[in-house]
């Protein structure tokens, strides 16, 4: 710890010029020296966390009620003036700027976001395996095969098909026939005029 000393010599005759007498002075003075070897200075307190180092860190909570609790330790702060003397000495109230271990515990660690990580990871790995909604996009729905021709629309299509297969062949050999004897007909008028000629 930091042990700034007093100047004893003057510090007694401050006190006799108040009107205390030599002896209780010095014993006064010889008290204040050896309880500052005690007293925790500001500067004892540079090594050590305070919660304004861990505005930058992840935590458990929400980082907004952390901000809040931040900005309004900070304005209880600048409320506090203290006399330029002691200003150099820590007292309770400084302690409560500073970050405890149990502060600490609220916070989210590099191994508690390595292991969320590889949970992620895993999960991500597992859903790969999953049909996801863009991948339904590429196959048929029921509403698809609506459009579609089946076994039994073929079946009919291939009967009414054979049907006009049969009335063409009808109707075509019923056109020939016709056209056979009027060929026939055509040819005996030809030759019946021939004799004529």
């Amino acid at each position: 710890m930091s042990y700034y000393p007093i100047d004893t010599h003057a510090t007694v005759r401050e006190f006799e010029a108040a009107g205390i007498e030599t002896k209780q002075a010095e014993a006064i003075v010889k008290a204040m020296a050896w309880s500052r070897n005690d007293l925790v200075t500001k500067t004892d307190l540079a090594e050590f966390a305070k919660k304004e180092d861990l505005a930058g860190f992840a935590t458990k909570e929400d980082l907004e009620e952390l901000k809040t609790r931040l900005d309004s330790l900070s304005a209880k702060m600048e409320r506090y003036a203290t006399k330029a003397y002691l200003e150099k000495f820590a007292t309770k109230e400084d302690f409560e700027r500073f970050a405890t271990k149990e502060d600490l515990e609220r916070f989210a660690t590099k191994e508690d976001l390595e292991e969320l990580k590889i949970r992620v990871d895993s999960l991500s790995a597992k859903m790969e395996r999953y049909a996801t909604k863009e991948d339904l996009e590429r196959y048929a729905t029921k509403e698809d095969f609506e459009r579609c021709a089946t076994k039994e629309d073929l079946v009919v299509l291939r009967a009414e098909m054979a049907a006009m297969k049969s009335d063409l062949e009808k109707q075509i050999s019923s056109a020939v026939n016709k056209m056979l004897v009027c060929m026939i007909s055509m040819s005996a008028l030809i030759v019946g005029m021939m004799k004529y000629l």
